[in-house]
């Protein structure tokens, strides 16, 4: 496959982003809400769950860095799950909810996305030639 070494080390980087944000809401949400002026909420429950599912889809990110072929459907779960960041904090920010520093995040898994996308024509196009 063209640029193996190219997209095993951006699935590698996905994994880290996912695990890296992830283990920091997950130990210091509150903290963090305070930080960027959102009031806390009452119980962290559906935080940590949405958490927990974000660090699982780092672990699928890591799978397809050490296995670029065996693994198109985690990525085509990743792209859904990274777009659906987007369009929420893009939401929540436009109508006034979350700060942009916050919508930020949204954006680099948009641009995730992009580059997941990217990968899956790319190896299409190189089981077509191969």
């Amino acid at each position: 496959m063209p640029r193996e070494r190219y997209y095993k080390n951006l699935f590698l980087v996905g994994a880290l982003w996912n695990w890296g944000a992830t283990g920091l809401f997950f130990v210091a949400w509150a903290p963090l809400f305070s930080l960027v002026g959102l009031a806390p909420p009452a119980s962290p429950v559906f935080l940590k769950l949405f958490l927990a599912l974000a660090f699982v889809f780092g672990i699928g990110y890591f799978w397809v860095s050490q296995d670029l072929a065996g693994n198109p459907a985690v990525v085509q779960m990743g792209i859904l799950g990274k777009v659906a960041v987007f369009v929420l904090m893009a939401y929540y920010w436009l109508i006034g909810h979350i700060p942009f520093v916050l919508a930020m995040t949204g954006v680099v898994d948009l641009i995730f996305a992009i580059l997941f996308i990217e990968f899956l024509f790319t190896r299409k196009r190189a089981s077509f030639q191969g």
